[in-house]
């Protein structure tokens, strides 16, 4: 039997079919995003499966997006962000039995509330001291841990460059210089 077979079986008219089917396309269209790098617009077309899986009552569709608007967001290194997913998903995921994925949220909740936990609050200063315990050399008015545009940092190492700008005395076709 087919997926259009099973769902007429069960009684779905055409209009549900392509609510179904949209929010199955627009969940394999944030995974093609994902794969690209493109993380906002994988974000967004997550948000929208979520939300037909939500009204299809689709659990287990709905907590997968859950999980996967909060990777993007860590891919993003947005742990803020992602923290609502997580906690969101992880009762779906417990309740489904989707023990692996639970396992998965559950350490990348751990992971984003240790994250913000080291995060200085707005207006607060950390000593390079602090940082460097850490084993990561600061730069002198730089917050250890946070690159340019505000986002944190997921390299360990801190480099001389802001991340994102391309290295000096380097064009196109030629070997980068450190």
């Amino acid at each position: 039997m087919t997926m259009q077979e099973g769902l007429a079986a069960l009684g779905l008219g055409t209009a549900a079919r392509q609510m179904h089917d949209r929010a199955y396309f627009l969940d394999l269209l944030g995974d093609s995003h994902t794969g690209l790098g493109r993380h906002e617009a994988a974000i967004e077309a997550y948000r929208q499966a979520a939300q037909g899986f939500e009204a299809q009552e689709a659990p287990c569709s709905y907590a997968l997006c859950l999980l996967k608007i909060a990777d993007s967001y860590l891919s993003l290194g947005e742990p803020w962000h992602a923290i609502g997913y997580l906690e969101a998903c992880l009762p779906l995921l417990r309740e489904l039995g989707l023990v692996r994925h639970e396992s998965l949220a559950q350490d990348q909740l751990a992971a984003c509330q240790i994250e913000l936990a080291r995060a200085p609050l707005p207006g607060e200063r950390r000593s390079a001291s602090a940082a460097t315990e850490r084993g990561r050399p600061v730069r002198p008015g730089q917050h250890p841990r946070r690159r340019a545009g505000g986002k944190f940092d997921v390299c360990p190492v801190q480099t001389d460059r802001p991340s994102g700008y391309p290295m000096r005395n380097s064009r196109p076709g030629e070997p980068r210089s450190s």
